[in-house]
């Protein structure tokens, strides 16, 4: 660029010293507002010029006023920030518009990287080329560190909170398994296995499919609890409750109705095959030697067999038929089965 096109910003600073020394208030703002402020001039060639800037922008380039009036912005800006700096200047004047946007870097003989929020405001000439460009950059670095703190507060929070849910979700998974096992036998608890026999019962019900059902007792429970204790009652009882996941698998419902008595829903299936079952039970039950302190506790199980009729309007009904079933079985000497041939029922007792 020729000397004599320097004059530009030469006049630009001339111009700020007058209205330094003529409007005092200025004079103050000028040199403390702590923002750096700074006048760039724009010639026709694109080159930019540091007509002059406050005593703030000087602290932050590290020269006073003297030796940066007049000079290139390229020789200013160290290397690594010098093109972005000289783009955004481009982007004003291409566009001349006020341009606000933030920068970054890093003070030379520091490691430590510095924000600043930079506003760039164009100045018209009479021919309407943008000759200069008032630029103001406020130091957000301060607020950078908040909002980094911030969001690293907020990552680890999402982090315990993911941490907690997860463990919820794991107590919950827990106690819906605790809900639907019983905890002794390892089948269906009550509550569980009513809801999934009812849902199978009303499946069949609408498709008109055969559903079975059979109702369990250990035979002479009671004497088994009195002669040898409730503990080798309960070992008792987890034997037949594993005979019983064994004869039946997970395709039927296996539930534990209360104290010695359990009942299973054999959906799709006719009373042909559910006294296969209950023979296969009664078999796997009477076989399966369990000992209790070296000693042999026999033990059995009476079954009774239903298969749904057209008038069984419940599961409760069904079950009923199949319990009636399962006390002959008992007044007929036990470890055996009965088939259901009564379809008049008191369904009172499964509601308990």
């Amino acid at each position: 660029m020729s000397p004599s096109a320097f004059s530009t910003p030469a006049m630009s600073s001339g111009w700020i010293r007058i209205l330094r020394r003529r409007f005092p208030a200025f004079e103050s703002l000028w040199q403390e507002f702590p923002d750096n402020v700074f006048l760039i001039a724009c010639d026709r060639d694109g080159e930019f010029w540091l007509a002059d800037c406050n005593p703030a922008q000087q602290a932050f380039i590290g020269l006073p006023a003297a030796q940066t009036q007049g000079r290139r912005v390229r020789e200013l800006v160290a290397g690594p920030y010098r093109e972005t700096v000289l783009e955004r200047y481009r982007q004003c004047v291409a566009s001349g518009r006020a341009l606000t946007y933030e920068e970054s870097g890093a003070i030379e003989g520091s490691d430590a990287v510095y924000y600043w929020m930079t506003l760039l405001v164009p100045a018209h000439g009479a021919d309407g080329r943008v000759e200069f460009i008032l630029g103001i950059s406020r130091d957000v670095t301060a607020l950078h560190q908040a909002e980094n703190v911030l969001r690293l507060a907020n990552e680890e929070l999402e982090q315990r909170v993911a941490l907690r849910t997860a463990e919820l979700e794991a107590v919950n998974a827990r106690l819906r398994q605790i809900a639907m096992y019983d905890a002794l036998t390892g089948v269906f608890a009550r509550a569980h296995f009513f809801e999934q026999g009812q849902d199978a019962f009303r499946l069949a019900l609408e498709q008109d499919m055969p559903l079975s059902v059979l109702m369990l007792d250990i035979d002479h429970f009671k004497r088994i609890n009195d002669r040898w204790g409730h503990a080798a009652g309960d070992g008792v009882l987890r034997l037949v409750g594993a005979r019983l996941q064994t004869v039946f698998g997970r395709t039927n419902l296996v539930g534990r109705c209360g104290g010695e008595e359990f009942a299973v829903v054999l959906p799709q299936q006719q009373l042909a095959k559910a006294c296969w079952f209950a023979r296969q039970v009664c078999e796997a039950v009477r076989s399966h030697a369990f000992m209790w302190q070296g000693e042999h506790i026999p033990c059995s199980i009476s079954v009774g067999v239903a298969e749904r009729m057209a008038d069984d309007a419940s599961l409760e009904a069904l079950l009923h038929r199949a319990d009636l079933a399962l006390l002959q079985a008992k007044a007929g000497g036990r470890d055996g089965y009965r088939q259901s041939e009564s379809q008049h029922v008191d369904v009172a007792r499964f509601h308990s």
